[in-house]
């Protein structure tokens, strides 16, 4: 088993180090050393009164650097450089002061501080499709506003570090930060079927002689090989919440609406074909007009298809004398000294009296 290392910005520390946890969350804790695997190395919690070991562990000199030693809550592991506790599913009864050292060479005190958030107090459950993008959301405390954030996936109890806010991308990850609300987006693309699994958001806390990671409730990623029907319709045709009956009603109006519009049309190119007819002058038209008794009421149900328009009120004139008196006829070959009123003239002799 390999154990990963963080790396974090050391600022100047005193014995005491407060360390701050969040009720179901996690903390994990550097105890820093520079000697690897020559003595026992322990952690304590102390009973009130102080110096009166409550309850211990111990990972000895001879156990391999892959070793992991677990009690309960608290998984202990040494490796170069650091002595590494994970303390997992914290509550308010873990509150107190702990110790952690090498047997009669080094040791620091730490007072382990449990709060509640409610940004940060329930798990969470994140769903991403294979070959797609998710987004992680990932909401903190105020406190830790100017502090670096991680996202860790849980992997065989060990907190794998797969990117923080010291860079912008990590191989798939990106991140980014809000800090007006306090919360940071982690966007993982081309997404696989081994990135399911347990992730944590937490912020890392830097000191001399110790430092921790604060890690929230848990976020479980699962991922799906399909999307769920809706996803592939981009607008449904009819809301799923209309009844049957409405549904055949508006289908039913629309279908009226459309052959309205589809008569309207005919009516309109027909008296459009009909007018346009009749301004051509077609002289055959205008000799049936002349022929027919009766008043500019008179109906064409009998003239030829062509010539079936409707009834024009202006006048017609061929070959008429500019200086006629005559009013309200049509003209064609007059008689220029005829005095009949209102009379229709159909190829007259000019020199009939």
């Amino acid at each position: 088993m390999t154990i990963f290392i963080f790396t974090l910005f050391l600022i100047s520390g005193t014995g005491g180090f407060d360390v701050i946890g969040y009720s179901g969350g996690t903390v994990i804790i550097y105890c820093n050393h520079q000697v690897y695997g020559e003595y026992t190395k322990y952690f304590c919690k102390e009973n009130n009164v102080r110096n009166t070991v409550k309850e211990c562990f111990f990972i000895k000199p001879n156990q391999a650097q892959t070793t992991l030693i677990q009690k309960d809550r608290v998984f202990l592991h040494d490796f170069p450089g650091a002595l590494t506790v994970v303390y997992r599913l914290l509550s308010l009864q873990d509150v107190g002061i702990y110790q952690c050292g090498g047997n009669g060479v080094w040791n620091y005190d730490m007072i382990l501080k449990i709060k509640t958030d409610p940004c940060c107090m329930s798990p969470q459950t994140v769903i991403g499709y294979l070959g797609g993008a998710v987004t992680i959301g990932c909401p903190y405390p105020e406190e830790f506003k100017d502090s670096y954030k991680y996202l860790f996936k849980l992997n065989d109890q060990q907190f794998i570090q797969m990117i923080s806010t010291m860079e912008s991308q990590k191989d798939r990850f990106t991140i980014s930060e809000d800090r007006s609300s306090r919360v940071v987006s982690v966007r993982l693309r081309d997404v696989r079927e081994d990135d399911g699994g347990v992730y944590f958001c937490g912020v890392g806390i830097a000191g001399k002689s110790v430092s921790y990671y604060s890690v929230f409730p848990e976020i479980q990623l699962q991922v799906s090989a399909f999307r769920p029907a809706y996803n592939l319709q981009a607008t449904p045709t009819v809301p799923t919440s209309v009844p049957s009956a409405e549904r055949f009603s508006k289908n039913s109006s629309s279908s009226i609406i459309t052959v309205c519009v589809c008569v309207a049309l005919l009516i309109g190119g027909l008296i459009f074909y009909k007018l346009r007819c009749k301004k051509t002058g077609d002289p055959a038209y205008v000799n049936k007009r002349s022929e027919r008794k009766g008043t500019p009421d008179t109906d064409y149900e009998n003239d030829p298809p062509g010539n079936q328009t409707s009834i024009s009120m202006e006048l017609v004139y061929n070959n008429v004398e500019l200086n006629t008196n005559r009013s309200h006829s049509s003209y064609q070959h007059l008689d220029h000294e005829s005095r009949e009123p209102d009379a229709v003239y159909h190829s007259l002799n000019p020199n009939a009296s």
